[in-house]
């Protein structure tokens, strides 16, 4: 008996570590995978119903049959699609997948590599009080919707009574406080000035749901609306030269504008500098030619050009939208 008490004990410390890996997101969009170590036991057709995908679809990725008997501690990669990475407000009650922060990842590039997760979840479902990262550092990018890890071996009856083990707890360091936003000195030459008008009524009370606070370094006020643009709609790229208009919006509020041909008055647009700085803008109107401006792609406000270290006159930018 006491051999077998033993056993017991061993089983439930070998579950417990299992239940507290975690699943890290690996691969590059769209051939994103998580990986998942054979336990004994399990076959195909489980496996692919716990991470909420199919037999077929999951032999066809790791490039084996269906009918393959798996030995015990092989790796399976298991594919990460829209259909089992849960990414709306219910998705809490499913299993966290792991993005790994590598240099130079924001909140922004990272919804975007996963399908355009909303980025106000990404900061609810990591305790994120400021657009800070850093890296090495796990971000939850979504959950499983299949059912949890570990239910295909289940654990033996017991008849005396065994103490639970300890939840798995998150011990993710928070991610440090941004300092507040600072107006930097500007020197600039004479720029165009453009008045920039109330929205209209309708964009305002749009916009009255963004929680946004200010921060140096970040996309600007307009990147959450960027982000989450419709699904259907179709990315569109420019590159060309930009020039600066002056302007009292964005100091404080960092609300970016431009000028711009061709893109509809009210189109988010995200603006990337040579040194791969970016901002999201809204675009006010059409760009009027004037003495010295011919040939320019766009005029950005000249707080949209101090965030992009652009305040020698004309420069060269891309420039990506939705439509």
């Amino acid at each position: 008996m006491k051999n077998f008490g033993w056993l017991i004990v061993c089983f439930f410390v070998v579950s417990t570590a299992q239940a507290q890996e975690k699943l890290v997101a690996l691969g590059k969009a769209p051939a994103l995978y998580v990986k998942h170590k054979v336990a004994g036991g399990e076959v195909l057709s489980g496996i692919a119903s716990h991470y909420g995908t199919t037999s077929i679809q999951l032999a066809k990725f790791n490039g084996i049959k269906v009918a393959t008997l798996l030995k015990k501690g092989i790796i399976l990669k298991i594919p990460l699609t829209r259909n089992n990475l849960a990414q709306g407000q219910s998705a809490s009650f499913n299993e966290p997948v792991y993005h790994t922060v590598a240099k130079g990842d924001n909140l922004f590039h990272i919804s975007q590599s996963f399908n355009n997760v909303n980025i106000q979840l990404l900061r609810d479902w990591n305790g994120l009080k400021r657009d800070v990262i850093r890296d090495g550092q796990l971000l939850i990018v979504g959950y499983i919707k299949g059912g949890k890890r570990n239910e295909v071996a289940a654990a033996p009856a017991v008849t005396a009574p065994v103490d639970a083990p300890p939840a798995s707890v998150n011990t993710s360091t928070p991610a440090p406080v941004a300092k507040k936003n600072q107006q930097p000195p500007v020197t600039e030459p004479k720029k165009e000035s453009v008045e920039v008008k109330n929205e209209a009524p309708q964009q305002q009370t749009a916009n009255a749901d963004i929680k946004y606070d200010p921060k140096p370094g970040d996309e600007g006020y307009f990147a959450l609306q960027f982000a989450n643009h419709p699904e259907t709609a179709t990315q569109q790229f420019h590159s060309g030269d930009a020039g600066i208009f002056k302007t009292i919006s964005g100091w404080t509020d960092r609300k970016f504008y431009v000028l711009m041909n061709d893109v509809p008055p009210g189109t988010i647009v995200r603006i990337t500098s040579t040194s791969n700085k970016s901002i999201c803008a809204k675009v006010l109107d059409k760009l009027v030619e004037t003495k010295g401006g011919a040939g320019l792609l766009l005029r950005m406000s000249n707080a949209a050009a101090v965030a992009l270290d652009m305040t020698d006159g004309k420069s060269t930018v891309s420039v990506t939208y939705f439509e």
